[in-house]
């Protein structure tokens, strides 16, 4: 016997799914050729369940295998655990091979480029029964009259409230970027009070004039700055602080290819600006069709990858 532990044993799923086939099946033989596998592969599986739990879960005797005490008690509360989960992995293997149809989604431009060209074209490649169709742009669509089945949207804080469904993707943060032209002729600021001396590209400035709340080593802090150009696209921002019109914000997703190149260089790198979160919105759907929770389940897995920059 182990010694006690306040620490919940490890379980494996596949050893529990071999316990509960062993226990239906009265065998390891016969659970073994159900599985279609050698009986050692069940008995090893078996062995390290019983000793990842202290306890004898199976008589080893000759014939039809019995459970002892602990068997019989594991069964019965793992057994619906166990069906439920083949349940769940068989429909969304189903799904995976049923996915047909045109596939409407709706996204900002940079969104669109990021995030959703990698994904459709692995998208396509898995399902060749299913069509794409992105619109890129700024505008809310309203999906129900327009016919979309997903929408990729940005906000400042929460969504606001509505029918839709909503899942978070990832929360985007800004850091401030230059051209080598501007810094070489300019100089580099060295800390946050030197950006006042700069032309600044603004993100949603208003008369010349904008507030940067960055985060930083000392916390947080809100520098005024000026500038002449003025935008509400990050790919428009991009094209101006390349072309030296002045230090700005882009998200990382934006800036990174040009950082690499040396078209851009980081300014202030211990410093971020808390930009947008970016969200994943659908109909309230029941049930959700197959090709929108399939393309669902990639945006989930994929878009923090794509979007949060590496810290």
């Amino acid at each position: 016997m182990p010694p006690a532990t306040d620490r919940a044993p490890r379980v494996r799923f596949d050893e529990l799914a071999m316990f509960v086939e062993v226990a239906e099946a009265g065998s390891l033989a016969a659970a073994a050729r159900r599985l279609g596998v050698p009986r050692s592969t069940v008995g090893r599986a078996l062995a390290r369940l019983e000793a990842d739990l202290g306890a004898v879960l199976v008589t080893r005797a000759a014939g039809p295998s019995a459970l002892t005490e602990p068997g019989r008690a594991l069964l019965a509360r793992a057994a619906p655990h166990v069906t439920a989960l083949r349940d769940v992995t068989a429909a969304i293997a189903r799904e995976e091979q049923d996915i047909h149809g045109t596939l409407r989604i709706t996204a900002p431009g940079d969104l669109a480029q990021i995030v959703l060209a990698p994904l459709v074209a692995t998208f396509l490649a898995r399902h060749p029964g299913v069509s794409v169709e992105i619109d890129a742009s700024l505008r809310m669509v309203d999906l129900a009259a327009e016919g979309f089945d997903l929408a990729l949207r940005v906000a400042q804080r929460a969504l606001a409230p509505s029918s839709l469904v909503a899942q978070k993707l990832a929360r985007l943060y800004l850091g401030l970027f230059a051209s080598p032209t501007y810094l070489a002729v300019r100089g580099a600021p060295r800390r946050t009070e030197d950006l006042d001396a700069h032309d600044h590209v603004l993100l949603f400035g208003r008369h010349g004039r904008g507030t940067l709340a960055l985060e930083g080593p000392r916390g947080h802090v809100r520098v005024a700055v000026r500038g002449r150009a003025t935008a509400n696209d990050f790919g428009y921002i991009r094209e101006l602080i390349a072309g030296g019109a002045g230090i700005g914000p882009l998200p990382w997703h934006q800036a990174s290819a040009d950082v690499a190149t040396g078209r851009l260089v980081r300014v202030l790198p211990d410093h971020r600006l808390s930009g947008t979160t970016a969200y994943m919105v659908h109909l309230p759907l029941r049930p959700l069709p197959a090709k929108i929770a399939a393309f669902k389940r990639m945006l989930l897995t994929a878009t923090p990858r794509l979007l949060v920059e590496p810290r």
